[in-house]
């Protein structure tokens, strides 16, 4: 099995988080997809991800640690501050930005990963990062599609 992907069939995947019943839905046909080269600067220091669509509006980007394979999702808009949905990387944005590491997961993987999203947001100085069980998060959207709103 590659790097990165979870086995729902092995032996207790579920007390790690991994639950089938979530995953294996009726109807629901999963693709799976694969980090390939980037080639752009501006996603640096990330050098591999997933264009979702061709157009650099949605890209998957490499931060597990929490989990394997786990992903954070960057969403550019023209004309609009870039948000970057970093899933369960940390529980808070404000500790994110100070370099902490979540206590679940694979330490190295997880610093790595908070190093590389906080050098995303040096060269994003507008960046706002949204995670998953920050109770901020909401307030956080809220100000950046505000600010949005104010932008010509």
């Amino acid at each position: 099995m590659p790097q990165g992907v979870v086995d729902t069939t092995r032996p207790l995947a579920a007390p790690r988080g991994f639950l089938r019943a979530h995953i294996d839905l009726a109807g629901l046909r999963w693709n799976r997809i694969h980090l390939e080269p980037l080639g752009e600067a501006d996603l640096a220091p990330f050098t591999s991800g997933h264009d979702l669509f061709g157009d650099a509006s949605l890209v998957l980007l490499p931060t597990p640690g929490h989990t394997p394979g786990s992903v954070s999702l960057m969403v550019r808009r023209p004309g609009h501050a870039p948000l970057l949905m970093v899933g369960d990387l940390t529980y808070d944005a404000d500790l994110l930005a100070a370099g902490h590491v979540p206590g679940a997961g694979s330490k190295r993987r997880m610093r790595d990963a908070v190093i590389a999203v906080n050098a995303l947001g040096q060269r994003w100085p507008d960046l706002t990062v949204l995670a998953a069980h920050d109770p901020t998060a909401t307030d956080r959207l809220a100000t950046a599609l505000a600010a949005d709103l104010v932008q010509p």
